[in-house]
């Protein structure tokens, strides 16, 4: 079993490192050469990256920001989520790929945290990596696979969602409101379908639940 694992503009090798770990075998699919078919997959993951185009989530383009996006990789990675969907494929959206999956589905998302909500949740001053407490809620899918109510999470990102895609519901926050996982609301006779907004490859010990318990499930629910 091989499962698509697209490519991001950084710290890509932490996602190999940590499916080699746990012996999935993975293709890196970049932007740049299109993908027909993924019936041979066993499941997708949605890497971390760079924002995706506020226009595609009905928000506006910041002029400051102009040519910071990669507008091909986004119309890549909607068309993979639409083709894994159709064949039933496990998809896990990690960071920008939870994201992505809230505006597949018609969310959107919170331009830039700092700004509109007052709360940081990206990298030090000095580079290195944020941890913060996260709360799951019960009753969910992501309960299920991690077997606690609250723990702490790696944390990078500006962005965040907002306005729920269709068909989805949030399975965990983090204490100041932030959302931090999305699944199926309905999940009968449906794909495996998680977001998660942290980082599971970027934990220093994958023992940790919100990276080995996530990656053990998703490697479980491969066809």
């Amino acid at each position: 079993m091989k499962i698509a694992l697209t490519k991001c503009e950084r710290n890509f090798q932490k996602y190999e490192k940590w499916l080699d770990y746990f012996g999935i075998q993975y293709d890196s699919l970049e932007y740049s050469v299109p993908v027909e078919d993924i019936s041979d997959y066993s499941g997708l993951i949605l890497t971390g990256g760079i924002d995706i185009y506020p226009e595609l989530y009905n928000d506006w383009e910041d002029a400051k920001d102009a040519g910071t996006y990669i507008p091909e990789r986004d119309g890549f990675e909607l068309n993979l989520i639409k083709k894994a969907l159709a064949i039933r494929l496990p998809v896990l959206g990690i960071c920008r790929g939870c994201q992505l999956l809230n505006v597949y589905f018609r969310g959107n998302l919170i331009y830039d945290l700092p700004s509109i909500r007052g709360v940081n949740h990206g990298r030090l001053e000095d580079g290195s990596i944020r941890f913060h407490d996260v709360s799951i809620y019960s009753d969910t899918l992501l309960s299920e696979i991690l077997k606690i109510n609250e723990g702490i999470v790696t944390s990078t990102h500006h962005q965040a969602v907002d306005r729920l895609g269709e068909g989805l519901k949030v399975s965990a926050k983090s204490k100041d409101g932030v959302v931090e996982a999305i699944e199926y609301a309905e999940k009968q006779e449906k794909n495996f379908l998680l977001g998660v907004q942290w980082h599971p490859e970027q934990f220093e010990d994958y023992s940790s639940p919100f990276s080995e318990n996530v990656i053990l499930k998703f490697k479980d629910e491969l066809r």
